[in-house]
């Protein structure tokens, strides 16, 4: 649904880029978490295991995108009163 959204709403390749790479380093998070965990069976830990991946990380993407999308939103929004 993400890539679909993004060809419809016109989102930047490199938005969608950073959003998959926050994803597959999070999800990874958690399967380590689960892994971990004193009461997990050894068919959670093989399956845990399995879900862990190591992100393509991109400098000048990220750098990009904080500059183009992040930077470019500071004092854009201000705070209720």
């Amino acid at each position: 649904m993400i890539i679909e959204n993004a060809k419809i709403l016109g989102i930047e390749a490199d938005i969608t880029d950073q959003i998959f790479e926050f994803m597959v380093r999070d999800f990874s998070k958690y399967a380590l978490q689960l892994y971990s965990k004193p009461g997990s069976t050894p068919k959670q830990m093989e399956l845990c295991m399995k879900m862990i991946r190591k992100p393509a990380l991109n400098k000048e993407l990220a750098e990009r995108v904080w500059t183009n999308h992040v930077y470019a939103l500071n004092g854009v929004y201000k705070m209720n009163d």
